[in-house]
């Protein structure tokens, strides 16, 4: 079963009978027909020009750059309560409250004895004010705040590594992945060649009555089926190649499509070696392992913001007054101090805070311990994939040699009549299969490499 992007491809299986490379008996001017899988239009991109373009251009990772900008944003209004704030106001009020009134005319400093204080005249007053306070200490929360968002904003810078070296794998699977769906196109081509050669030998022998109809009927039955398993293989090259340029994040708007590789090209060139000891397998540099101890680490200075909320609070304040009459003569005025707040009692407010931050930090140690167990769990099973596609690439090779040996004897009894048609196209259907399995090994091997590279966290890395 294929697997294309996240998902599976099942009408693909049947394919599997006949998706091969060359028969011996295709002539060689198939091979240029065959190549013709891959449309002359489509601009085909290495495996590095395919992940750069995703890193540029897939939503996910633009998205999660946005989560990174809100997080550093979150910071500056963390970091707001270590500056002092400055406010200017503007306000007109009019009165006949004794109270106000008095207060009023005294800001203007035009206090008059011979007023009446318990029947005042209407009292107007302009006031200009420009006031400035400044946190002295408030049980350390806003310094416990602003730790927690330098550690949110630096979770998020490894979350958005982690979305990177995410999507290099997927934009590597999916690369593969159409390579070998190409070669499984390049593959029923070539069993559908096979099998019309092999129709018109019957046709013929059939003809000088040296062959039975049965056997004629046969093999234009593995013709249809081999036309319809080209045109199965012809689709899920479509479909593959439509699943690598969302992947990459150009969608049907450009006409690209994976450029042709080798395991042993692509291995010289990405110097990716296999893994052989467990101690090896070190998850610690993940991005997504670092952002959970991030999250971790901010939700223990939450606690400690939360608890502040018992301690006392100090403020410095200052402000400068102008109080004017009749918007023309102004006085003014100021005053200076220091402040101190103690909520004696609140509701349970803070205990309730307090108690809810502690949560919060024992699910983000939960949270922490599960991601280190599933990247080492990860981590694992891609070394183990990958040793056993290199076990298959080696079984798979041999398997081919077997089959076109086979094949070779099949053929020369026949020419002898000392084997009937239906085991010539046995012996070809199971070399078909033997190459079939051999190609998806090497990519498959192609795929586990890639995935043990993000399962190590060096995917990303190593291409910056």
């Amino acid at each position: 079963m294929l697997r294309f992007g996240g998902g599976q491809v099942k009408p693909l299986v049947a394919i599997t009978v006949l998706a091969v490379f060359l028969t011996p008996t295709v002539p060689a001017g198939l091979l240029a027909r065959a190549s013709a899988a891959q449309p002359a239009s489509a601009r085909a991109l290495t495996l590095d020009e395919a992940e750069k373009l995703a890193l540029g251009k897939n939503p996910d990772l633009a998205s999660a750059q946005q989560r990174v900008n809100a997080a550093r944003a979150a910071l500056q209004q963390a970091n707001a309560a270590f500056w002092p704030q400055v406010r200017v106001s503007e306000s007109y009020a009019a009165s006949d409250n004794p109270v106000q009134a008095f207060m009023m005319t005294l800001n203007q400093r035009a206090f008059n004895f011979g007023a009446n204080f318990n029947h005042p005249d209407t009292t107007d007053n302009l006031n200009t004010k420009v006031l400035a306070t400044y946190p002295l200490y408030n049980g350390g929360s806003d310094l416990a705040a602003r730790q927690a968002a330098r550690l949110g904003a630096e979770a998020g810078e490894n979350s958005l590594d982690a979305v990177r070296n995410e999507l290099v794998f997927e934009v590597a699977r999916g690369f593969y992945t159409v390579g070998k769906a190409r070669q499984f196109v390049r593959a029923a081509e070539a069993a559908v060649a096979s099998m019309e050669s092999n129709l018109n030998v019957a046709s013929n022998r059939f003809t000088q009555g040296t062959v039975l109809k049965s056997d004629f009927l046969d093999a234009e039955v593995r013709l249809s089926e081999a036309r319809e398993n080209l045109v199965r293989a012809q689709n899920a090259l479509a479909i593959s190649e439509t699943i690598f340029r969302n992947v990459v994040g150009v969608g049907e708007k450009e006409d690209v499509t994976a450029g042709e590789t080798s395991v042993e090209g692509e291995a010289r060139e990405r110097g990716s070696e296999p893994i052989s000891s467990a101690a090896e397998l070190d998850v610690s540099h993940r991005p997504e392992l670092l952002a959970a101890r991030k999250a971790a680490d901010a939700a223990e200075r939450q606690v400690r913001a939360a608890f502040g909320g018992h301690l006392p609070r100090v403020n410095a304040f200052a402000s400068y007054d102008l109080d004017s009459g009749d918007a023309r003569r102004y006085e003014d005025s100021w005053v200076a101090g220091v402040s101190v707040e103690l909520d004696v009692f609140d509701g349970f407010l803070t205990r309730g805070k307090v108690a809810e931050a502690r949560a919060n930090l024992a699910a983000a140690h939960d949270a922490l311990r599960k991601t280190e167990l599933s990247l080492e769990l990860e981590a694992k099973e891609a070394q183990l994939n990958l040793n056993e596609a290199q076990s298959r690439l080696a079984t798979t090779e041999r398997v081919v040699a077997q089959a076109q040996e086979s094949l070779q004897i099949t053929k020369e009894r026949y020419g002898n009549g000392l084997a009937l048609l239906t085991q010539l196209l046995d012996a070809e259907t199971a070399l078909t299969a033997a190459r079939q399995r051999r190609a998806a090994a090497e990519a498959d091997y192609q795929i586990a490499r890639a995935a043990l590279d993000k399962a190590l966290g060096r995917g990303w890395k190593e291409r910056q």
